[in-house]
């Protein structure tokens, strides 16, 4: 491998409900789903998540503790360093938040951070650039 290419990190935004917010780390992702296995539970971990001026997508993250999420489909894009346009892009279905953990809002800048947010889609789908 290049080792230019290997040095360099990647980002996620994360759409949820038409809103956008970015994460540090995604770990989880991968074609997962596809044998339509009765009660097939994927799961996925989000880590270092940062929310600004998205309410709804900060509501849905939240209800995690309420134990009131609704699933709804979830666009992931994996973003390196200097490029802009996505590595790859995931698309999960009936994706709800399991639990959040550090959470912290900051009123005056509308921002959230999530330490990490832990959710369970029925499938996660990737979408290759061509």
């Amino acid at each position: 491998m290049n080792e230019s290419l290997a040095n360099l990190s990647s980002s996620y935004y994360v759409t949820v409900r038409g809103e956008r917010f970015t994460c540090g780390d995604v770990t989880g992702l991968g074609p997962q789903g596809d044998l339509d296995l009765p009660g097939q539970v994927l799961t996925l971990t989000l880590d270092d998540c940062v929310l600004t001026d998205v309410p709804g997508a900060r509501e849905w993250a939240l209800s995690a503790e309420a134990s009131s999420a609704e699933p709804c489909n979830v666009k992931i894009e994996e973003i390196r360093a200097g490029s802009e346009h996505p590595l790859t892009t995931w698309y999960l279905s009936d994706a709800r938040p399991d639990s959040v953990t550090d959470h912290s809002t900051t009123a005056t800048s509308h921002e959230t951070r999530i330490g990490r947010l832990t959710m369970h889609a029925a499938k996660i789908s990737p979408a290759m650039p061509q």
